[in-house]
């Protein structure tokens, strides 16, 4: 054999050796690696706080009747008051929100019963069924009054009136992250 045919045979050996992964391959390299960069997530929640109370208004007396309501009866002349405590937490560097209430739970009562609702929040009075919800944690509470006039504006509908239950809840108090200029 040739000293050529030899060499081209050491050369296409060396290279399959190489590419078969019998060789290796040196080359440079270098790593760095950040340092802790942790971001955090804000807050937006809304719940019902402890402390809801019932009372009930007689003429100018006022009765914490809370205790007692499972055996409490309604008869006319009395205002019914229920006091419902929530409160919102709203925490993000460039969060605004709106607070909405679904008033519910009034539909089922005698139209001759005057029913109302109102509510505070943040140490102001929400108007309608909506608020701006503060930064940081905010409180509210939201007062359902149920009137059962006597006397002359009373309507003597019995039948309607006598060993009933109406439920006033079915309300619901919403928070929802509203645009602030963010595109």
């Amino acid at each position: 054999m040739k000293k050529s045919m030899k060499g081209t045979i050491a050369i296409a050996a060396g290279i399959a050796l190489l590419l078969g992964g019998g060789g290796s391959l040196a080359y440079w390299q270098g790593s760095a690696s950040t340092t802790s960069a942790t971001i955090q997530t804000g807050e937006l929640s809304v719940a019902l706080t402890s402390g809801a109370k019932w009372e009930v208004k007689r003429g100018s007396t006022t009765t914490d009747i809370t205790s007692t309501l499972s055996s409490y009866k309604m008869v006319p002349g009395d205002q019914i008051i229920y006091t419902v405590p929530f409160q919102t937490k709203a925490n993000g560097t460039n969060l605004t929100a709106s607070g909405a209430i679904n008033w519910g739970g009034f539909s089922a009562v005698p139209a001759h019963l005057t029913s109302s609702v109102a509510g505070t929040y943040n140490a102001g009075a929400i108007a309608g069924t909506s608020f701006t919800v503060a930064s940081g944690t905010a409180n509210g509470q939201l007062v359902f009054t149920l009137t059962w006039p006597f006397g002359s504006n009373a309507t003597n509908d019995t039948a309607a009136t006598m060993n009933q239950n109406w439920n006033l809840g079915a309300t619901t108090v919403t928070v929802t992250q509203t645009a602030n200029g963010a595109n």
